[in-house]
């Protein structure tokens, strides 16, 4: 990182890029599946258990992970 992305309003804007894509992929699970977005965070942090949620999650890490 260059000393441009150090500065506070760039890593508040980088912060904001990725709690956008992790509350992006929360609400794409929770729609391909008919659940609340509330759920599937719950899920992601271990506060519950759901096969298909816990597939699907992994299933956007792995196809976020191949970019």
């Amino acid at each position: 990182m260059n000393a441009t992305e150090q500065t506070p309003p760039a890593k508040l804007k980088r912060l904001n890029r990725l709690v956008e894509t992790v509350c992006g992929i929360y609400a794409r699970v929770a729609r391909r599946l008919g659940v609340h977005r509330s759920f599937v965070s719950r899920v992601a942090k271990g506060e519950r258990r759901s096969e298909p949620v816990e597939r699907a999650l992994m299933a956007e890490y792995e196809r976020m992970d191949e970019r």
